[in-house]
């Protein structure tokens, strides 16, 4: 809603739309992702982890908008389909490292716990973590597919048609099968397995079947 209102005031008021044609320098990203990691530390003081308004967890939220806007920013010059791997890869070494130092961080400071929010170190790690790895996901999934995703099979592209629907659609998906499973007498990992799997798999069902009404196909 925010970007269609932008969208409009832009226009009417003759502004220029937003390009990024080149993808910043790595020192660049790095200071965008630590300011990013700062900013979610401060929301989380009051925001935590975990901590609903209108269901939205805005803990989130700093990495969400930014994200948000880099992409419309990035997709006009089609940059999001240039990214190689050589781009990526600095990014794939943080996130690796970054992900093996959580297991470490739980093991050392994880009984004192906070990593939700608050004014502790846990809670400064876990906002710096969160976009460290972000960033080298991204650009590693954005890259791999422009590598190995450019022939795709007719099962690929019908699946690629209904990802959109299958991302919105599958919040309720993934709770109602997590309800019907409460009563099965399984260990956690195995039901964490068969619930995400069944998710995936009836979310992209759903998406196909609701795309087939008229006129969903041009909003999903």
């Amino acid at each position: 809603m925010c970007y269609a209102i932008w969208q409009t005031c832009r226009r009417r008021a003759g502004w220029s739309a937003v390009s990024v044609d080149a993808l910043p320098a790595m020192p660049a990203l790095a200071l965008i992702a630590l300011g990013l990691g700062l900013l979610s530390f401060i929301v989380r003081l009051v925001m935590r982890v975990g901590t609903e308004f209108l269901w939205l967890q805005l803990g989130y939220f700093s990495c969400y908008a930014f994200f948000y806007i880099a992409g419309c920013a990035a997709a006009r010059s089609g940059l999001l389909e240039r990214i190689t791997l050589r781009d990526a890869a600095g990014w794939l070494i943080v996130s690796i490292l970054a992900i093996s130092t959580l297991p470490l961080m739980l093991l050392i400071r994880g009984r004192l716990g906070g990593f939700e929010g608050g004014w502790n170190i846990n809670a400064f790690y876990y906002a710096i973590w969160d976009p460290a790895v972000a960033f080298g996901v991204i650009l590693g999934l954005l890259a791999a597919a422009q590598r190995w995703g450019r022939n795709s099979t007719q099962i690929v592209s019908r699946l690629g048609s209904t990802a959109f629907g299958a991302l919105i659609l599958h919040p309720p998906v993934l709770v109602a099968l997590s309800v019907l499973a409460m009563p099965w007498a399984a260990a956690p990992v195995l039901k964490f397995i068969v619930i995400s799997c069944a998710a995936c798999v009836a979310s992209f069902a759903l998406s196909a079947a609701i795309k087939s009404l008229p006129g969903v196909r041009k909003i999903i």
